[in-house]
């Protein structure tokens, strides 16, 4: 799943870019800047609304691993 994939949703997937991407793509601007990333991201909402999708299309895109556990 990537980024691509998701239709809509720009505020989102920019506010987890920039918590997500960013400091890990570009660690040294963070510590320059005294900026500590946040330590952790929590998605809710009601069922169906793209949160698994969203977090998939985060993990791909950052290189990370995904683990869904149901």
């Amino acid at each position: 799943v990537r980024w691509s994939d998701i239709g809509g949703m720009e505020e989102v997937k920019l506010a987890l870019k920039q918590a997500v991407e960013w400091p890990l793509r570009h660690p040294e601007a963070f510590s320059r800047l005294g900026i500590t990333p946040p330590k952790g991201v929590l998605l809710y909402g009601p069922p169906g609304c793209s949160k698994t999708m969203i977090a998939k299309a985060l993990a791909n895109e950052s290189q990370l691993n995904f683990l869904s556990i149901k």
